[in-house]
């Protein structure tokens, strides 16, 4: 649908089930060449808990947005000290 897109935000985290994982402050997902693609800036993380979620394809972006959130599947992600960086699959909300 589109060839080039670019979300932006404040809040957001990364869950595992009912667990927040990680606690995001900004966030850009950018689309481009086909792929979804995961630039934050850190509150918090548990770096153990999102690579074990990520293995098992089992984490998701969460972010509130009017009338509902966005939510993708995380396909890959590097947490570094301050900043976090994904590979998405296609949205689910």
């Amino acid at each position: 649908m589109f060839d080039a897109l670019t979300i932006r935000g404040g809040t957001a985290t990364l869950v595992w089930g009912y667990r927040a994982v990680a606690v995001l402050t900004t966030w850009r997902i950018t689309k481009a060449m086909g792929g979804w693609q995961l630039t934050a800036t850190l509150a918090r993380a548990d770096r153990w808990q999102c690579q074990q979620a990520a293995t098992r394809k089992e984490l998701l972006f969460e972010a509130p947005r009017d009338r509902g959130r966005w939510c993708w599947e995380l396909i890959d992600v590097t947490v570094g000290t301050t900043e976090l960086r994904a590979i998405l699959g296609n949205p689910i909300q």
